[in-house]
């Protein structure tokens, strides 16, 4: 997606312990400032991303932003909630059929920064999953089979939470399917890092946010 974007994307990681409670997540914080100090330290970076959903809605956006700029001050930052916010904003949506893979108590957080910022849940699913390995195994039939199960008929836009998750892969599937534009983690945190540095860049394959 970077490429076809004309962007460099570099990556680095903090330990997470397992199983996914908001204990583990809320200890990401203390692993930030290490991780920006990690990250190509000769070079300006543009635009950071902090690439965790839940770890966002559990540390909050503006403590994980304060942390990044201890190292990097001034640079860019955004994270997957808040960038899926700023998504369905862009796409008008403020009902959201809601599918998270976590816990109920993660998932409850993650889903209070939607609601924090206005937007109506219609329906939510959290699938209960405890490890990222776990996470990382429901393909495009799975979502399809949870979204089947659903209300949706509110809704003007579909959430699937995650940057561990293979909703990437579901995008253009669900939207055929369900006929609301879909949003996830990772698919909104590279949308909102290209606003943020006032590029625009139609991906084919990830859905009408980036068309």
């Amino acid at each position: 997606m970077g490429q076809a974007a004309g962007v460099d994307i570099f990556t680095t990681r903090i330990p997470l312990d397992m199983p996914l409670t908001p204990a583990n997540l809320a200890r990401l914080a203390d692993g930030i400032a290490g991780a920006m100090e990690r990250l190509l330290p000769e070079e300006a970076l543009d635009a950071v991303v902090f690439g965790c959903t839940s770890g966002s809605a559990v540390i909050g956006a503006d403590n994980v932003a304060s942390r990044i700029h201890s190292v990097r001050p001034g640079v860019a930052v955004t994270n997957p909630a808040t960038a899926a916010v700023a998504a369905l904003a862009h796409l008008k949506a403020e009902r959201l059929a809601f599918v998270a893979p976590y816990t109920a108590d993660v998932a409850e957080q993650t889903a209070d920064v939607f609601r924090n910022a206005g937007i109506t849940i219609t329906d939510a699913r959290c699938l209960g999953l405890l490890t990222d390995a776990q996470i990382a195994v429901p393909g495009p039939e799975h979502y399809r089979d949870v979204l089947a199960d659903m209300d949706i008929t509110d809704a003007q836009a579909i959430f699937l939470s995650c940057t561990t998750s293979r909703a990437l892969d579901s995008i253009e599937d669900l939207e055929q399917v369900t006929g609301l534009p879909v949003v996830t983690s990772n698919q909104a945190s590279f949308w909102h890092a290209l606003q943020l540095l006032g590029l625009t860049y139609a991906v084919p394959g990830f859905g009408r946010l980036m068309a």
